[in-house]
């Protein structure tokens, strides 16, 4: 597996600090010229699910999908492939991003309207400034270790 393709795709190995914030804005970058330079009305696709009523009036409910939509979810796993690799530099499992999804669900369920935003600004905060382990842990090598340019550990 290549470089880029282990950066953006894999969930083994470490990065670095230096990494991660060039990786997470590359991906970022990525998407705000994509959301740009793509139609955000006429590339939308629209999928209608017909529910009759048992009174037999006619409702239509539709799924509206557009291009920030399938920007957003193309772009997912690269997102959680750098954060996971992230995480594996500061010796904890990738297993914790699964706290995400459920701190937004239970915030949805509560009155804090803005609690998910402020966790997800936190983690960001965490994985791009608190420095890893030094040395190889169970993840892996040590990312700054590396010399400059080495190709990083392929998947195991």
């Amino acid at each position: 597996m290549n470089a880029f393709a282990w950066f953006f795709l894999s969930l083994y190995g470490r990065v670095s600090r230096q990494e991660f914030w060039l990786g997470y804005v590359g991906i970022v970058v990525v998407a705000l010229i994509l959301a740009r330079a793509l139609p955000y009305q006429s590339g939308a696709l629209y999928f209608i699910f017909d529910d009759v009523p048992r009174d037999g009036a006619s409702q239509s409910a539709s799924f509206w999908l557009g291009w920030p939509e399938l920007i957003s979810l193309v772009l997912t796993w690269p997102v959680i492939a750098i954060y996971a690799k992230r995480l594996h530099d500061l010796n904890l499992s990738a297993w914790w991003l699964l706290l995400l999804p459920a701190v937004t669900f239970a915030v949805g369920l509560s009155v804090f309207n803005r609690l998910d935003v402020a966790g997800y600004c936190l983690l960001l905060l965490v994985l791009g400034f608190l420095p890893g382990t030094s040395g190889p842990n169970r993840f892996g090598e040590d990312p700054r270790a590396r010399p400059q340019g080495a190709k990083p550990a392929s998947d195991r």
